[in-house]
């Protein structure tokens, strides 16, 4: 087993699974361009801890640890809505999805067909998406607060008030 590295840029599947290594990376969350899109923080630091193996002596796999902080947007208030994640994974690649059969249900499967090579911070921000929340909202009624005014106003309207204009002929007959 190596001792744990820095995370390069691109993940050596085959090569890092044989040698059982350990790699570690923080990152900015704008240096993820998907991730950038949605958070408010662009300028805090996501922790990654990965650790890859071979199961059954042929499927590389990766078990990580994914730590960082993330400000959404409240899909309710549109203020910010701060979420901690705390992902952790277990991933197996298979070339094809037969080769899948054999596997222990708590993997996660990903089809890489002849690739061998993965970005980093691509596979890093499928797994923090995959992990926030799809409509991200507070747990409180953080609707948008309306002036009671204005609400009543609207109340005391009828909506029937613009028939009174209308004048009334024989229906069609003179």
């Amino acid at each position: 087993m190596e001792r744990a590295k820095k995370l390069p840029k691109t993940i050596k599947l085959f090569k890092f699974a044989r040698k059982e290594a350990s790699l570690h990376g923080d990152f900015k969350i704008a240096a993820m361009p998907r991730i950038s899109e949605i958070a408010r923080n662009t300028e805090d630091r996501v922790k990654v801890d990965l650790s890859f193996y071979l199961e059954n002596d042929k499927t590389p796999c990766i078990k990580g640890i994914i730590n960082t902080n993330i400000i959404l947007d409240c899909q309710r208030c549109l203020e910010a809505f701060p979420v901690a994640l705390k992902v952790n994974f277990n991933l197996a690649f298979v070339r094809y999805e037969d080769q899948a059969e054999g596997l222990d249900s708590s993997f996660e499967v990903y089809i890489i067909g002849e690739e061998e090579d993965l970005d980093s911070i691509d596979l890093i921000t499928d797994e923090i998406l995959l992990s926030i929340p799809m409509a991200p909202s507070h747990d409180f009624d953080c609707s948008l607060k309306l002036n009671k005014e204005e609400i009543s106003e609207e109340i005391r309207k009828n909506p029937f008030d613009v028939l009174k204009n209308i004048k009334m002929t024989d229906f069609g007959k003179e």
